[in-house]
This record gives structure tokens, C-alpha cells and sequence, in this order.
């Protein structure tokens, strides 16, 4: 009587609460896989503190689910439906789990563990392989060419590893991924910069620069408001700034209005300073020589 009555509660407070832009009641939804693609790249860079990074959520860790699921480099034009139905079936374990863990006193940290739950994973990946395998089926009888095929699913992988991840302190500063600020840098990304030769070679060599410090610069973000705010005045002209990369439309736009960009912040954060530094140094050296 009394596991039915926890029940019930657990299942009231998760339909009370499950309607966000990124989880419906049971799984997952189209924003909730958009998600977890822009934080795979934070993911494999550290770890299962990603978990934590994010509060352990349920989110969190229904991405982690995917992130190891054959399922998650699946390239059909119906992929995100199945990572949405897929993320239901983790949604019930990840209850499952949960329920069993709290007659044990043990806190769920992380993803459910596909060790600890072989049956079900089991039955599910056996389905997920089937239904694959003849997709794949009828891809090659409508496209012989092997080689062509083995070719773009390398090409959307690297694309993938290249342009995923999201901005952790822009999201931080404005307190959603649904803020204008983090939608305008998604659709500059997405639109300019990935869709040129230079701008997926910047975006390689950026993610690996910006991930290194940005998760820490995030968490002291919500730790501290005081940071938050001053954070928020440091990049509103970086944000600015940047939506003139919307106008840039080929490869060579994306270069020339990337420089301008680049200049235009030197200007902004390191010029201008310095230069008000100096007028102040030299003005009190005047003030003391008439001393």
C-alpha cells in the first residue's frame, strides 16, 4: 500500500511538471533531441560529469541514454522521431530504476546502465537493428553505389562531431536555450558558419577552444548572480556584434564579415580599454608633475 502511494505521488508530481520545451510526459520532445545534440560535444568532453553539470536531470540523462544508443548516429530522414520514441522506452526505465533505487536509499546519479537492464535493452535494440537493417535494405536497392553511401554517412558524422554543442554561457547567462540571444547563435551557427568550408573549420577549432573553459564559466553563472549579471553586460556588444554575420551568405562573405567581426571586438574589448587606461595614466601624470 504504501510503494502505491509513493507511486501515485511520483507519477502526479511528473505530470505536474513534465510540459517544458524539452520533455513531454514521457520522453523527449523534437526540442528535447535538439538539445541533446547541441550538449553531445559537451558530453564527450567530460564525461559523466555531465550529469552533474546539468543537476542530474532527467533530461541529462535521458540524452546520456541516446548518446550510447546505436540509434544516436542513425542518418534516416525519420531519425529524430525514433530518438524520440526511443527516448520514451528510457523515460519508463529510467522511472523503473529510480523506484528501485529509492527502496535501496541510493540517489540516482546517471543514465540507466544497459548492464543492469539487459532484457529490455535487449528487446529494444533487436527491434532498432531489425528496422535498420531494412531501411539499409531498401536505401541499397534504390542507390548500388556502396561507396557513395559509406561516403555521406562518414561526411554526417564528422559534421556532426564538428558542429554540435551548445552555448553553455550564453544559455547560463539568459537562463534558457529558447532565449533570443542562444537562438540567434544557433541559427548563425547553423546557418553561416556550417554550411561553409571555413566556417566548419573554425567551428572545429572553436568548440575545442570553448569547451575547455565554458562548462566552469556556466556553473559559477548559476552559482553567483552577481557573475551572472556581469557576465551578461560583458557580452551583449559581443552578441550584437555578432548578428551581422547573418548577413553573410557564401564562403567568402563568411570570411571578410568574420574579420570585420574579429576587429570589431578587438576594438571594442581591447583597444578602447587600453586606450582609456592610458588617457587616465597620462592625465595624473600631468597632475602630479604640476604638483
Amino acid at each position: 500500500m504504501k510503494f502505491l502511494l509513493v507511486f501515485s505521488l511520483l507519477f502526479l508530481v511528473s505530470f505536474a511538471y513534465a510540459q517544458t520545451p524539452f520533455r513531454d510526459t514521457s520522453g523527449l520532445t523534437l526540442n528535447g533531441i535538439e538539445w541533446c545534440e547541441e550538449n553531445y560535444q559537451l558530453y564527450t568532453f567530460i564525461g559523466n560529469d555531465f550529469f552533474k553539470h546539468h543537476k542530474h536531470s532527467i533530461e541529462s540523462r535521458l540524452c546520456g541514454n541516446l548518446y550510447n544508443d546505436d540509434l544516436w548516429l542513425y542518418l534516416g530522414s525519420d531519425r529524430y522521431q525514433k530518438l524520440i520514441e526511443q527516448s520514451r522506452m528510457y523515460y519508463h526505465l529510467e522511472i523503473q530504476e529510480s523506484l528501485e533505487e529509492a527502496k535501496k536509499g541510493i540517489v540516482d546519479t546517471k543514465s540507466v546502465n544497459i548492464k543492469e537492464i539487459p532484457q529490455e535493452i535487449a528487446q529494444q535494440q533487436k527491434e532498432l537493428t531489425k528496422s535498420n537493417e531494412t531501411k539499409l535494405d531498401v536505401e541499397l536497392e534504390s542507390e548500388p553505389n556502396e561507396m557513395d553511401i559509406n561516403t555521406q554517412v562518414t561526411e554526417k558524422v564528422e559534421m556532426n562531431d564538428s558542429e554540435e554543442g551548445g552555448c553553455l554561457i550564453a544559455t547560463a547567462t539568459y537562463g534558457t536555450e529558447m532565449a533570443p540571444q542562444v537562438q540567434m547563435l544557433r541559427e548563425i551557427r547553423d546557418n553561416q558558419l556550417m554550411s561553409t568550408d571555413s566556417g566548419v573549420s573554425f567551428m572545429s577549432g572553436f568548440n575545442q577552444f570553448y569547451y575547455s573553459f565554458s562548462p566552469y564559466v556556466a556553473d559559477m553563472e548559476r552559482d553567483n548572480p552577481i557573475f551572472k549579471e556581469m557576465v551578461k553586460i560583458a557580452i551583449t556588444p559581443l552578441l550584437s556584434s555578432l548578428s551581422i554575420m547573418s548577413y553573410a551568405d557564401s564562403d567568402s562573405e563568411v570570411v571578410s564579415y568574420g574579420i570585420g567581426v574579429i576587429l570589431m571586438n578587438l576594438g571594442m574589448y581591447v583597444v578602447a580599454p587600453a586606450s582609456v587606461i592610458y588617457q587616465i595614466k597620462n592625465k595624473r601624470i600631468k597632475n602630479n608633475s604640476q604638483v
